[in-house]
């Protein structure tokens, strides 16, 4: 009885600290620069941006035409900013939201834009 019981803690135990780590690192899908912004017929909402920069440690494309969603978070200096500010030529880094169509430039929708510098 002391054994099931020892092994139903170890097992809860074990369980417990593997659901309680919120540690998410979200892999930076691309770096680089915003080349081009694609806007709708009016152009006046934009609806994609293509980002160029190099494949490092921590990317994983080098080239990608990214759809913004009204899910999409844009970062600046740790606070989140309206889609105005997005403009040719900013650094970004970019977390994709979903999958990602593996053409080339790869195609994927951002959860995710922090511009890093201008």
């Amino acid at each position: 009885m002391k054994r099931i019981f020892l092994l139903i803690l170890i097992f809860s135990t074990v369980i417990f600290i593997t659901g309680c780590n919120k540690e998410s690192a979200e892999t930076i899908d691309i770096r680089g620069e915003i080349k081009e912004i694609h806007t709708d017929e009016e152009g006046l909402l934009i609806q994609s941006i293509l980002v160029e920069g190099e494949i490092e440690d921590d990317t994983l494309y080098d080239s990608a035409i990214i759809t913004i969603s009204n899910g999409t978070k844009i970062l600046k200096e740790n606070e989140e900013v309206e889609i105005e500010v997005v403009e040719e030529g900013l650094i970004v880094e970019v977390i994709f939201d979903g999958s990602v169509a593996e053409s080339y430039p790869v195609q994927a929708t951002a959860k995710e834009i922090t511009i890093i510098e201008n």
